[in-house]
């Protein structure tokens, strides 16, 4: 029996398992679809180990440990580093975002940081 003072705002959303968004509906064999499915949900959940995020007013720097020490000495040359031990990142104040992306053109950039360096460039 439906609920005649029901509304939308008590619904929940229908949740996607996907992280990366839009999706779009193909068609492929039937003997395939468990390998495809298994394959695209093994890249969707993939994150880049050298990668530049954005959280809490921070920029944050991912990278594997370099026993070189090359990647060290360019982390260390940006004014304003952190090292977090337990995350094993180097962050930095926001505002040194595009010195960040200049230093590690080989890390691969997160949606908020593309975002907040259109926007300045569009602000200047």
């Amino acid at each position: 029996m439906p609920n005649p003072g029901g509304t939308k705002k008590n619904l929940m959303p229908m949740q996607t398992v996907w992280r990366h968004q839009p999706t779009k509906t193909v068609r492929v064999p039937e003997v395939l679809v468990d390998k495809i499915l298994e394959y695209a949900h093994k890249l969707d959940k993939e994150i880049p180990e050298q990668r530049i995020e954005i959280n809490d007013g921070w920029v944050i720097v991912h990278s594997p440990c370099d026993p070189k020490g090359h990647f060290q000495d360019k982390a260390r040359s940006i004014q304003g580093w952190r090292f977090h031990r337990r995350t094993c990142s180097w962050w930095y104040p926001l505002v040194k975002l595009e010195e960040v992306v200049v230093t590690f053109p080989d890390c691969s950039l997160h949606d908020d940081v593309l975002e907040v360096l259109a926007s300045s460039e569009s602000g200047q």
